[in-house]
Parts: structure tokens; sequence; C-alpha cells
């Protein structure tokens, strides 16, 4: 099951359609969990990392995959190259990411380019890696056409997705 969490008030009708989108894509239960409070002291840009780690009240089932939804900044990353900016973070082959409509204007308008990066973290999770495939949603998020991109998965990666998802559910 996708547990989506939301950080900050969102459309009930627009959760709706993200959440069908999300099913789509893995063939397993997605709903809206509720909402969950951003720990206290923990100011905008967000520390996905942190916030990961340390947002409390989230009720879901050990195989179950946790997506914290928010529309405020998420904090960029360093990385060797230099600082990057991000929209979404998950650790792989764990339980919890986090993606940020902040880059977007909103979940309606930017419907594709978030539902987009929600698959892509959430493919994280179920340990998929980053595919050659740019019409593919685990394509790597930082290359300027991955927001063009539709929000479906290449073959290879939608096969993937399904045995570590029958693998989790055994």
């Amino acid at each position: 099951m996708i547990r989506v969490v939301t950080l900050d008030p969102f459309d009930d009708k627009q959760l709706a359609k993200f959440n069908r989108t999300l099913y789509t894509a893995f063939g397993v239960g997605s709903e809206h969990s509720g909402s969950a409070e951003v720990p206290a002291g923990m100011s905008e840009p967000l520390d996905a990392e942190k916030l990961l780690e340390e947002v409390k009240g989230i009720r879901a089932y050990k195989d179950d995959k946790v997506l914290l939804l928010t529309s405020r900044k998420l904090k960029d990353r360093d990385l060797p190259s230099g600082k990057a900016p991000t929209s979404g973070f998950a650790r792989y082959g764990k339980d919890r990411a986090v993606l940020s409509i902040a880059p977007f204007k909103d979940l309606e308008k930017d419907f594709k380019p978030i539902a987009r990066h929600a698959l892509h973290q959430l493919g994280t999770l179920w340990e998929l890696h980053h595919c050659l495939d740019p019409r593919c949603s685990m394509y790597p998020p930082w290359t300027p056409s991955f927001n063009q991109g539709d929000h479906i998965f290449c073959t290879f990666c939608r096969e993937k997705s399904e045995q570590k998802i029958r693998l989790a559910k055994s």
C-alpha cells in the first residue's frame, strides 16, 4: 500500500487523482492517509533527510510505502559536483519518501511533472535504479527533459517494480 501523507493542505479531488495515478503505475493500493506536522523548529527550506527521520504520527504497516507530500521548498542537497535543487528525496530500498510541489505552481496545474517525480521517488523505495529511457519516470530527474515526460515506467522498470512488489507481499 502506498500511503500519501500531506504536510500541508491539498484539495481532496486532486489527492484522489494523484492516488489513482500511483495505483495505475504500481498496481497496489494508494490512499491519502491523513496529514502530519512538520517537526517543531524545522524551517523552510525543509531538510528532506531530517524530515523523513523526524516526522511523527504516521500509521503504516511494515510493507507500506509512505510518500510525504508538501508544498514547501526542500533544501538544496550538497553533492560532490556542487549544490543540487531537490523536489524530492527517498532512501533506496526504505519505506519513506518526500515530494515537494514547490518547484511547480500547484498539484492540478502541474500534475504531470509532479506525478512523474512521485513515481521516481516511490520507485527508489522499491529499489529501482535510474533508467536510460528518457520516457521512463526513473530517468534521472536532474535532466532538463525530465519534467516534460509522462508519468509512466518503461517496460523494464514496470516489470522490475512488479517483481519487487510481489516479493514485498510474500
